[in-house]
């Protein structure tokens, strides 16, 4: 099931996000390791991303 992410943090800057793409465990680790290699002043860390909150319901009109 693909519900790891890749979180990144900038040793720079203190810039940090989450990438959108989800993946499978084994390859989120891979690419988060590939990624420390190529770009020494982020650090990419796998994570299990949040699942979308489910939106609420739409307010039904009042009545008068």
């Amino acid at each position: 099931m693909k519900t790891y992410a890749i979180h990144w943090k900038s040793t720079v800057n203190g810039c940090m996000g989450t990438g959108t793409k989800r993946f499978e465990k084994a390859a989120a680790e891979c690419l988060a390791t590939e990624l420390n290699e190529q770009y020494p002043d982020i650090d990419h860390e796998a994570i299990i991303a949040a699942l979308p909150a489910a939106e609420p319901p739409a307010a039904k009109p009042a009545l008068h």
